[in-house]
């Protein structure tokens, strides 16, 4: 055969490859990560920076209240779902506490906490925003913490379901900073493993 001919089959069999190659390395690279956080919402109210930063279990990046919203909160976060499938049915997990932490040097500010049962509905078949459940409402009233752990037991017991998203939620604690700025750095979810 001539080169003519070879080369460009060639050198588009190893377009090919690299191109297989460099999609199949990113999408698990993008997995594993979607294992770690999946992509729920979050929202900052106040339209301030770094939300993300919040979840990113880095606690030298922040969250600095700037001004305050023009609703009845500042943010919420969209953690975790209550469930988690198991390949046969969606098992409910078991949550201890939330913690918050304080930016470095800092306190955490005085804050309310109303800690949503958001329903995860099918977005595929349902064209509506979900319904909030609010399970219970903290309100902070220690000054000069840096973290602060609020107890999950106000939780309702989840069943195991069949079918999903039937009775499964997505915990999302919804903040409002009582003062006129603040400073946070992480809010996690600890579970009973």
């Amino acid at each position: 055969m001539r080169p003519v001919i070879v080369l460009p089959i060639f050198f588009a069999l190893v377009l090919v490859l690299f191109g297989n190659y460099f999609l199949f390395s990113g999408t698990n690279k993008k997995i594993e990560r979607y294992k770690e956080n999946p992509p729920f919402r979050i929202e900052d109210a106040t339209a301030s920076t770094g939300l993300s930063h919040l979840l990113d279990k880095n606690p030298s990046t922040v969250w600095r209240k700037i001004r305050n919203s023009q609703v009845d909160f500042d943010f919420f976060l969209e953690m975790q779902l209550s469930h988690v499938w198991d390949g046969n049915l969606f098992k409910p997990r078991k949550f201890e506490s939330l913690l918050i932490e304080a930016c470095p040097g800092e306190t955490i500010p005085p804050f309310t906490l109303r800690f949503l049962l958001r329903e995860s509905i099918n977005v595929d078949k349902e064209l509506r925003m979900p319904k909030d459940k609010i399970s219970f409402v903290f309100q902070s009233k220690e000054l000069g913490k840096k973290q602060i752990s609020i107890p999950l037991d106000q939780l309702p017991h989840f069943q195991k379901e069949t079918e999903y998203p039937k009775n499964i939620y997505i915990l999302t604690p919804e903040f409002k900073i009582q003062s006129e700025t603040g400073c946070l750095a992480e809010v996690k979810l600890r579970e009973v493993l």
